[in-house]
């Protein structure tokens, strides 16, 4: 073989591994996209916290964590809220300030916005627990295709509430992206975050 053609055969190889270089490249930085599943789900809301009034708004640019419950709820909503907070944590240092998490109480009738803001952060300070009127609550539900049903039943007494068990990953554009449970591995929902904060 004479040198031009190994030339020719170098040249061409490392056009392809020059192509192969970018598209690999292009794979990772690219953004995840919305499931079509979820495009027509979610949309801004503004309820109250123990510090005032919060929006979903407040958090873009973030990857937010959402989750529909209530502070006398015995075992889901702690679960949930910890795998919350566990993916939080594990984003890691780099990126902590770009992560955050919605604990949204569909009780309102016992849960005021200053037991939220107690309950919230015990799991982690970057939640934010919010709650809001009925009204509010049933707007907000329709549009995240919430499950939720209050008994009619004094503040005082000791009564469930039956609610969906979703954990909303929200990316930094304000969509809902992903939804997990209370099972979920925090470290598959910390790596999704990362994602999308690339």
């Amino acid at each position: 073989m004479n040198n031009r053609a190994v030339t020719k055969n170098v040249l061409i190889a490392m056009a392809i591994l020059a192509v192969a270089a970018i598209s690999i490249w292009l794979l990772v930085m690219q953004k995840p996209a919305v499931p079509v599943a979820l495009q027509d789900m979610g949309g801004d809301f503004q309820l109250q916290s123990s510090s005032g009034p919060v929006s979903l708004h407040d958090f873009r640019g973030k990857v937010t964590l959402v989750y529909f419950g209530y502070t006398h709820c015995p075992d889901i909503c702690p679960m949930a809220l910890g795998v919350m907070a566990g993916a939080m944590q594990q984003v890691g240092a780099p990126l902590a300030d770009k992560v955050a998490g919605l604990f949204v109480s569909v009780d309102p009738r016992r849960d005021t916005p200053a037991l939220l803001g107690q309950y919230a952060s015990f799991f982690d300070k970057r939640i934010v627990g919010v709650t809001g009127t009925s009204q509010q609550l049933d707007n907000i539900a329709a549009g995240w295709r919430v499950d939720y049903a209050v008994p009619d039943q004094p503040a005082d007494t000791n009564y469930s509430v039956e609610h969906s068990t979703f954990i909303y990953m929200v990316n930094p554009d304000g969509k809902i992206a992903d939804l997990f449970d209370e099972k979920t591995d925090p470290a598959v929902i910390a790596g999704k975050m990362r994602h999308w904060l690339k």
